[in-house]
């Protein structure tokens, strides 16, 4: 009984924390899922540039694009480990406000 009224002020500090976490999750799921619909067709066309200059033997332009192919799949990875992050935080927090 003694435990629940001390973590009573930390649980209320805890409960705009929670609300925070939540939003930026919601925010950073939003941002996630729209920028794959604008990298999935740049990385088409840069695999579709890569295969066109692959025939023509131009191979300085093919390391560019497998480098700029490599960034767009580390940067939907990265916005992945952050939604990931943040869900596991919230989890946290919420199961910190249920104890």
């Amino acid at each position: 009984m003694l435990r629940k009224i001390l973590m009573l002020p930390l649980k209320l500090l805890a409960l705009p924390l929670v609300l925070i976490c939540m939003t930026v999750t919601v925010l950073v799921k939003l941002i996630a899922n729209l920028s794959s619909y604008v990298a999935a067709p740049l990385m088409l066309l840069l695999l579709g540039f890569c295969v066109y200059f692959i025939v023509q033997q131009t191979w300085n332009q093919v390391a560019i694009l497998v480098v700029l192919e490599v960034l767009c799949v580390a940067v939907l990875f990265g916005a992945v480990c952050i939604e990931t992050l943040l869900e596991s935080v919230c989890g946290a927090l919420t199961g910190f406000l249920h104890s």
